[in-house]
């Protein structure tokens, strides 16, 4: 075993298309886990001695979840299952226990759950039965449309190597313990386990488990702020009604509106009846299989259409994972992705297919930018200090202010930006949030405290790729005045000095943000152009800075997981991230994530191979840069 997962390893070093990739991580993946079990069934005698301990770690429970989905999605879907996992909304995240021994729990019983299934689905479910402010107990329950089970033999089930009758053991194979290991764990975990079973039904497996709560309910790791999708109107179009519900249920809790149907026929009646109310769909979620008219079939009747055409389609599929990528990239649709569905990356795959930069709107009592400007303005000069850590960032910001005519100092930390102001007299800030030394809101505070002293208020832009819930907040707290997000873009930026400053306006009118679709698989050629405002040899410029700055931070980043400085990898993979965004590059920044994430969480199990998801990504989307950046203009 050790030696499927190091050559395995070794292959993931290599060249390889994202589905190889995809394929390869899922292989070494189960492999961990299998030897997991291996070691968990020599564990057994330890358990029955009571000489076994639960660990009681930090960790994500919906992340958790959707892994362990993933591992197991290939064995479902090869037998034609749908593989669902459904975690209701007020079941806490962040919870304090042993993840490795809950995965133990529920690969036995979603494994055997699928073994015992030849037509229908699986559906994880959990909710919460009970909740303290320290404590929580969860109900899980593992639900199949499989044999089922007898009366007479639910009682020997949880009994060590039992299985339900030997010719069941000739056709399924097992030794029967799993469900025995998987009985005593829950009892360590303060909890029980039963099952609910009716012969040709399916059966019901349920267990609960009590955890220590890690930290305050709803303050979730992955919660993107999602403001720029409110009320979005989403179609979501899957003939299985456990998944609808569970897409609804989500999209609803993002504060977007979402219909659900059941077919391809219902979905055309749906979009004709938005178009006639003046309120069309701007994403549709289509199943890729589906009777009478799968998912691709109803997505060319949708294109053909040019009425319908301009609704955002991704794919959601659990068949043949490569055709079905191919056959989605030819016929342009913007997405396409596996079930069962990681929250996570719905959310991102949502925002990366409508080229939405996530926004938090103003409050009331601030005034709503302005994106196009009066041709007889008399623009004036502004001296405008940027506070930012990133080279890049840097770069791109000076670049498009000077060229609007604008004077620029640059600051690389909160304490090199307040030294700059107490020397000079600037009309604006731009302020990085997270910074050395002192980051953006500390500064921002120091500042003004001084200013308390003199009556005067220097306008203060909060300039950050965090777009986590509350940060909003946190900047307004701190004094800001407003708030543009990374990846920079030029309209934005300048609409937004100009809300401040109204005598600050450009004689070029900027057009109002609109949302695209990525025309690359590595990059957003568009959004690129569009961030250096259309001049490629500031691009060139730009893409040089950013290949020498990856291969600086590459090597911190490994340099940093070996020494499990965990503080240094969040900082770096959160700058490297924002760096990538610049470009569009969803894949990148998704990398980069990853090792933001770990760092924070302290987790750095699966590092190693996560940076080289990310030097691979890199490896790809630099060359790729530097092509487009060479590209002549078109005429």
């Amino acid at each position: 075993m050790n030696g499927i997962i190091g050559m395995t390893e070794l292959t993931l070093d290599t060249e390889l298309t994202p589905e190889q990739r995809e394929y390869l991580g899922m292989a070494k993946t189960s492999a961990d886990h299998l030897l997991v079990v291996i070691n968990d069934i020599l564990d057994f005698s330890k358990i029955e001695a009571g000489k076994l301990d639960l660990e009681r770690i930090p960790f994500d429970l919906r992340n958790n979840l959707d892994d362990t989905a993933a591992t197991l999605a290939l064995r479902a879907h090869k037998q034609g299952l749908e593989l669902a996992c459904h975690v209701l909304p007020d079941v806490p995240d962040k919870l304090v226990g042993d993840p490795g021994r809950l995965w133990q729990i529920l690969v036995n019983l979603i494994g055997n759950a699928i073994k015992f299934t030849e037509q229908g689905e699986v559906v994880l479910r959990v909710e919460r039965q009970w909740q303290t402010a320290d404590e929580a107990c969860l109900h899980f329950a593992v639900s199949d449309t499989g044999i089922g089970i007898s009366p007479d033999k639910q009682s020997a089930l949880f009994d060590a190597f039992s299985q339900v009758d030997t010719s069941t053991t000739r056709r399924y194979g097992g030794t029967g313990l799993g469900l025995a290991i998987s009985s005593q764990l829950v009892a360590m975990m303060g909890g029980r386990i039963w099952v609910d079973s009716e012969v040709g039904v399916g059966s019901t497996f349920h267990f609960e488990a009590r955890f220590g709560l890690a930290v305050a309910e709803g303050e979730l790791p992955y919660a993107i702020e999602l403001s720029a999708l409110q009320d979005l109107p989403v179609l979501v179009v899957d003939d299985n009604a456990t998944n609808r519900r569970i897409l609804e249920e989500v999209l609803t809790n993002w504060r977007m509106h979402p219909t659900v149907v059941d077919s391809g026929q219902a979905a055309l009646a749906a979009l004709e009846q938005a178009q006639h109310d003046g309120a069309p769909f701007a994403l549709v979620l289509l199943d890729a299989m589906m009777p009478e008219m799968d998912g691709f079939t109803l997505a060319e009747q949708i294109m053909q259409r040019s009425e319908l055409a301009e609704a955002t389609l991704m794919m959601l599929s659990s068949a043949d994972q490569h055709r079905d990528a191919m056959r989605c990239r030819e016929m342009g649709l913007a997405a396409y992705m596996t079930k069962p569905i990681k929250q996570s990356e719905l959310q991102n795959t949502i925002i990366t297919s409508l080229g939405v930069t996530p926004y938090w709107p103003q409050p009331a009592s601030m005034p709503v930018p302005v994106y196009e400007t009066a041709s007889n303005a008399r623009p004036r000069r502004l001296h405008i200090l940027v506070a930012e850590d990133s080279v890049v960032n840097q770069t791109l910001a000076v670049r498009l202010l000077e060229r609007r005519g604008h004077t620029v100092e640059v600051a690389s930390s909160g304490v090199q930006a307040l030294a700059t102001l107490n020397a000079q007299r600037f009309d604006v800030v731009l302020m990085d949030v997270q910074m050395p030394e002192m980051d953006g809101l500390e500064a921002t505070e120091t500042i003004r405290a001084q200013e308390q002293a003199t009556g005067d208020h220097i306008p203060i832009i909060a300039m950050t790729a965090h777009v986590m819930q509350g940060d909003r907040e946190r900047c307004l707290e701190a004094g800001m005045d407003d708030y543009v997000a990374k990846p920079i873009r030029a309209d934005i930026l300048f609409a937004t000095i100009e809300c401040l400053l109204p005598d600050a306006i450009s004689t070029t009118s900027e057009p109002s943000p609109q949302i695209e679709a990525p025309m690359a698989e590595l990059f957003d050629r568009a959004a690129t152009l569009r961030r250096v405002d259309g001049d490629r040899e500031l691009l060139r410029e730009v893409v040089d800075l950013f290949r020498e700055a990856c291969t600086e931070m590459l090597e911190e980043i490994d340099h940093a997981i070996h020494k499990q400085d965990t503080v240094r990898l969040r900082q770096l993979a959160h700058t490297l991230k924002g760096e990538a965004s610049n470009f569009g590059a969803a894949a990148t920044v998704e990398a980069a994530l990853r090792l933001e994430m770990m760092g924070r969480d302290e987790d750095l199990a699966n590092a190693s191979a996560a940076y080289a998801d990310l030097t691979n990504m890199l490896e790809r989307l630099i060359p790729a840069l530097i092509t487009f950046g060479e590209e002549e203009e078109p005429s």
